[in-house]
């Protein structure tokens, strides 16, 4: 159940939503005393800031999240998931509607609804072990996890993992992307797995998170137009690329926060 949204709990922690305030009125006054107390933050203390951010003690409560957007999904980089649909896939960008599911423990759930005529049901999802799905009715396993992984890593589980040192969070040069100043920390899963974030400087909201597989990028995802739901700031325009290439450019239309996500959603099989 997610704590109820009131003032008294709006923050994580006393201690960090001081840290959050003394950093904007440091910054108004004093640019370069602020500038100089964040560069003393470690990865994870970083990353509770963040948390605040995104919704503090509601955030932290998160059980699951679902999703539903629509816009233009490029078909070729699916092959990667396991979905080949040959080179005709990469010179167009199909229109789809997509709920997106999220559970604990970074199961994840992609359902796909066609805007011509169903042939059958398609989706991609991560048990938490395994990667596959089905496409067009067609079922399909992901041999290699990597990419359906590091993409379920990209929930927001992982944040609130890190977030409570259960996740080694290692601080990395700050970077000047899109005209953005950025902190960046990578959550290090293993030696093969990463996730990096990009926290704006001047919100400490996430402005892009970019999974690493065997130190080389492999999902990257710009999170914009950050909107209120309940007490939380949640992105409302996502742009996903995979192996460098585009493959989604989506608008959330909602996010459902409150009802359960059946654990039968996060399975391989098609739901009824």
């Amino acid at each position: 159940m997610l704590i109820p949204c009131k003032k008294a709990q709006a923050s994580l922690s006393t201690r960090v939503a001081r840290l959050v305030f003394s950093f904007a009125l440091l910054a108004a006054i004093y640019p370069p005393a602020a500038s100089a107390q964040v560069q003393d933050l470690s990865g994870a203390e970083l990353l509770r800031v963040t948390r605040v951010a995104q919704g503090g003690t509601e955030y932290a409560g998160l059980q699951y999240v679902t999703a539903r957007s629509e816009g233009f999904v490029n078909l070729a980089p699916f092959g990667a998931f396991g979905l080949g649909t040959g080179a005709a896939g990469g010179m167009i960008e199909v229109r789809f509607k997509l709920t997106d599911y999220q559970g604990k423990d970074g199961r994840r759930r992609l359902e796909v609804t066609p805007a011509g005529p169903v042939t059958g049901p398609t989706f991609l999802t991560y048990t938490g072990t395994q990667g596959g799905g089905m496409f067009m009715g067609n079922e399909f396993r992901v041999t290699e996890t990597a990419a359906s992984r590091q993409w379920a890593l990209m929930g927001f589980d992982t944040l609130n993992h890190a977030a409570e040192g259960k996740l080694p969070a290692v601080r990395q040069p700050n970077e000047l992307s899109g005209g953005n100043r950025y902190f960046v920390v990578d959550v290090r899963f293993s030696p093969q797995d990463a996730v990096r974030y990009y926290i704006d400087q001047n919100t400490f909201l996430i402005g892009r998170v970019v999974t690493r597989f065997n130190n080389r990028p492999l999902v990257d995802e710009t999170r914009g137009d950050y909107r209120k739901v309940g007490c939380m700031m949640m992105p409302f325009h996502i742009v996903t690329r995979l192996n460098n290439q585009r493959l989604a450019d989506l608008n959330i239309a909602e996010y459902d926060v409150q009802t359960v996500v059946p654990s039968a959603r996060f399975t391989l099989t098609a739901m009824p």
